[in-house]
């Protein structure tokens, strides 16, 4: 189920410890918070080029976490709380917005299936 921009903004809150899991973020820390929000959403899609088709509406589930992490790196010194680095969220979020589509190469017979053989001479070629 899609998650709001107040939802993140309470998850960013309770990643920091500000908010207990029963709690909802009081009005101030809403504003605050999307506020915030806002800014980075627009900051993403414009300078790291993640063209995001869903809104802050509607966030989707893989990406609610890794938003609300990324927020919480960003609303964590108002509240002089520390927080995990921001390139460790943005890493996260990136995972999520450019997700890894190669083709698998060990499969050299094309049978759909990795043998155990496939693998080893994957690993060969990759230690030489």
């Amino acid at each position: 189920m899609p998650k709001n921009a107040v939802d993140v903004v309470a998850m960013a809150h309770r990643r920091i410890r500000i908010l207990s899991v029963d709690e909802a973020p009081s009005a101030d820390q809403t504003e605050f918070g999307t506020d915030i929000l806002d800014a980075l959403f627009a900051e993403l899609k414009q300078t790291d080029g993640m063209a995001f088709t869903w809104t802050l509406d509607a966030v989707p589930d893989g990406a609610f976490l890794p938003l609300s992490f990324l927020l919480a790196t960003e609303i964590a010194p108002h509240y002089e709380r520390p927080s995990e680095r921001r390139s460790q969220a943005m890493g996260r979020l990136r995972a999520y917005a450019f997700p890894d589509d190669r083709a698998d190469r060990r499969d050299t017979d094309d049978d759909g299936a990795v043998t155990d053989a496939e693998i080893t001479a994957n690993l060969r070629t990759a230690f030489y």
